[in-house]
């Protein structure tokens, strides 16, 4: 009997509900669209989680999760579960965001999973519908790259209307970035005439010893230059520093701090980009090295072999 919680299985489901989806929308099912491109999305991400270990799957909500988490090892002296309960579309996303950078824009697929959970209802809005389509189609893409599959193979037919799809956010993303620096710079310009360069330049040493949190750093703004407020996630990418002169393989290797911007705000031309994609057409680079950064203080449960280790069943995951 085929493992109902391999990759192979979320991914065949994910491809039926997608297929599913584009082809409500063609067919003006608008109530369709959301709960099969919603449950798409969701088994692709359980694809990407359970490619790494089943216990991704896990639902973590009292002794129950125990329970569907032995089901999920397949623990040996264990009773199987009757029931095996795992996370749902959101908790999917979020966890498979730990390991998958996506350009859909955060907040159009937060509108996705309301609708689909019957939070929130705009069924019968087509531009709410032609967003969610199009976050569906980058979130798709994103997570098909990191399960090392086709497109091809899991759009069908489909794949040249989510091209489409993908050609009409990107043009519409182009155009909404360029209007948000312009109004930028004519709010630096208004602020300029009306309170002087010497508040201008008060603002910008404020915004420069801003305090920030954990997920905040620095980066200069492309309309005033000021240090602006970027924020997002760091992660730890390992360099080999060392190699075996007999076997010639890696003996040992260093941890590098890297930053990724979800969002970004200026104070002082009052730019503001909410999405990955945004800063990316704004021409920000959106992930950068921390040179002053030690990693330790990033993966602090890894010692120096153990960090090495770690690195190691990194390169060997499939």
């Amino acid at each position: 009997m085929a493992d109902p919680f391999s990759p192979d299985a979320f991914y065949g489901s994910a491809r039926d509900f997608a297929l599913s989806a584009l082809e409500a929308h063609h067919a003006g099912n608008h109530r369709r669209v959301p709960l099969d491109a919603g449950t798409a999305l969701e088994h692709l991400a359980k694809a990407c989680l359970a490619q790494r270990s089943p216990a991704l799957l896990a639902e973590l909500n009292g002794e129950a999760s125990v329970n569907s988490l032995i089901g999920l090892l397949r623990i040996e002296g264990a009773a199987v579960p009757t029931k095996i309960r795992t996370v749902g579309l959101s908790g999917a996303l979020t966890r498979a965001g730990l390991f998958v950078r996506s350009k859909a824009v955060k907040d159009d697929l937060r509108i996705l999973i309301d609708m689909r959970n019957g939070t929130i209802h705009a069924a019968e809005d087509t531009e709410v519908e032609e967003r969610i389509l199009a976050a569906f189609a980058q979130q798709a893409d994103a997570l098909l790259t990191d399960l090392d599959r086709d497109r091809e193979d899991f759009w069908h037919g489909q794949l040249l209307v989510v091209d489409a799809l993908l050609k009409d956010a990107s043009d519409k993303l182009a155009h909404r970035v360029e209007v948000r620096l312009t109004a930028a710079a004519a709010m630096l310009e208004r602020r300029t005439t009306t309170d002087g360069e010497a508040v201008i330049s008060l603002l910008r040493t404020v915004s420069e010893s801003a305090p920030l949190t954990a997920a905040q750093r620095l980066r200069n703004c492309p309309v005033c230059g000021s240090f602006a407020i970027a924020t997002g996630q760091h992660t730890v990418e390992w360099e080999v520093t060392d190699w075996d002169k007999e076997t010639l393989e890696p003996a040992h290797a260093e941890g590098e701090v890297w930053f990724t911007a979800h969002a970004f705000h200026c104070q002082v031309c009052g730019l503001r980009l909410d999405s990955e994609a945004e800063i990316d057409a704004a021409g920000i680079i959106t992930a950068w090295q921390i040179e002053d950064a030690d990693w330790h203080d990033y993966e602090p449960e890894y010692g120096e072999d153990a960090a090495y280790e770690h690195w190691r069943e990194e390169e060997d995951e499939p």
